[in-house]
């Protein structure tokens, strides 16, 4: 175990979000014994930590924090619970918390993991167009993150109308209708910004060579592409066709296994997209050399 990752503040963050996920499984499935206000406080307190952490990365950058992959799993975690926490006070979607925190925790945990990967960005990449490409992209990927638990929390509702389990889980979790219409919000909330994302980020690699001449052969832009048409696939499902129900939750689920692997899987592959493998000496250097650009 990197004994670093005991000393950082993430760790917190993480433990947070496990016993919010405890919580608000427990409130789900036992609504007498795990009280409400704590499953809603848990979630508010890890956030404003993670928030508090995702600044202070972000100060010693100089830029948004994707200096190496850790950061980066940490921002696209903020992204996501920032994104639920949102939605929870715009729709007032019930449970939804009880689905996301653990799949949270595991990102969170695989974050700590990336602690000391000798993968990082060379600093002189344009501050500039990090923002324009990465924010979207983050932003997308969250909804897309939303997109996925609906399904799942459609799928689960369906299930316990089928079978009559008319327990505390059914009446804990919103209508069939209601799920329906928030996967098709989410979906249409997060291609426009993947599209954008993507727009940007060719635009950029393309006039500054930072992926070489076949930029559009690296592992991750192929990826992007073709999450890209998934989801684009699903649009047309829902828009041209009018499917709904569990064929279109169930395309989604998958759709969401995509993005995990355009985020993360590619690299664990052999790809970079522009990421630099270097000692953990080198790594050092290159962080002071992101800090002396600020």
């Amino acid at each position: 175990m990197n004994i670093g990752v005991l000393y950082n503040p993430f760790t917190i963050v993480a433990l947070l979000y496990a016993l919010s996920g405890v919580w608000q499984i427990g409130h789900l499935t036992r609504p007498d014994r795990y009280d409400k206000g704590w499953a809603e406080r848990l979630p508010l307190a890890a956030f404003i930590l993670h928030t508090a952490l995702v600044v202070l990365l972000t100060l010693k950058a100089g830029n948004i924090p994707i200096t190496n992959l850790y950061e980066s799993v940490v921002l696209l975690t903020w992204c996501v619970v920032g994104v639920f926490l949102a939605v929870e006070y715009i729709y007032n979607v019930p449970s939804m918390g009880a689905f996301l925190f653990p799949v949270v925790t595991v990102l969170s945990v695989c974050a700590l993991g990336l602690v000391g990967n000798t993968l990082v960005a060379p600093p002189n990449l344009s501050k500039f167009w990090m923002i324009a490409h990465i924010v979207p992209m983050f932003m997308g990927y969250a909804a897309f993150t939303l997109t996925f638990f609906f399904s799942v929390m459609y799928l689960t509702q369906q299930r316990q109308l089928k079978h009559k389990f008319f327990g505390p889980v059914f009446h804990g979790l919103p209508s069939l209708e209601k799920l329906d219409t928030m996967m098709w919000k989410a979906l249409s909330f997060g291609f426009p910004l993947l599209t954008l994302g993507l727009v940007l980020g060719a635009f950029w690699m393309k006039y500054s060579n930072a992926l070489g001449p076949q930029w559009y052969l690296d592992s991750k832009v192929v990826m992007g592409l073709v999450t890209w048409l998934f989801y684009a696939g699903l649009l047309h499902l829902r828009v041209g066709v009018s499917m709904h129900g569990n064929k279109v939750a169930g395309l989604t689920i998958a759709a969401f296994v995509v993005v995990l692997f355009t985020f993360l899987g590619t690299f664990f592959l052999g790809g970079q997209h522009g990421y630099q493998k270097v000692s953990k000496e080198g790594s050092h250097h290159i962080i002071k050399e992101f800090e002396s650009k600020r």
